[in-house]
């Protein structure tokens, strides 16, 4: 594992280094967390690739309505209930 130096600005600001954004595929913009393990920062990027296997997990099954869908069918039921 290699060993990277950097700083942090006066205004909290890290700079990853270019090898690391470009092994990693970091772009401008892209969506990060910080953690703290031990007294150890973690930064987990969110790449798109990971962004895609989340989208993939919310999405619905085949003929399934989406969460979307399915508040509008709950909703009407609240208001067919609401005016008995």
């Amino acid at each position: 594992m290699r060993t990277y130096r950097t700083s942090v600005s006066s205004k909290g600001q890290v700079v990853i280094p270019a090898e690391l954004r470009d092994r990693l595929g970091l772009e401008k913009g892209t969506p990060a967390t910080w953690s703290e393990e031990k007294g150890k920062l973690i930064l987990s990027p969110m790449t798109e690739r990971q962004l895609d296997e989340i989208m993939g997990f919310l999405k619905p099954a085949a003929g399934a309505p989406s969460m979307f869908e399915d508040s509008f069918v709950e909703r009407e039921r609240e208001r067919k209930r609401e005016k008995k």
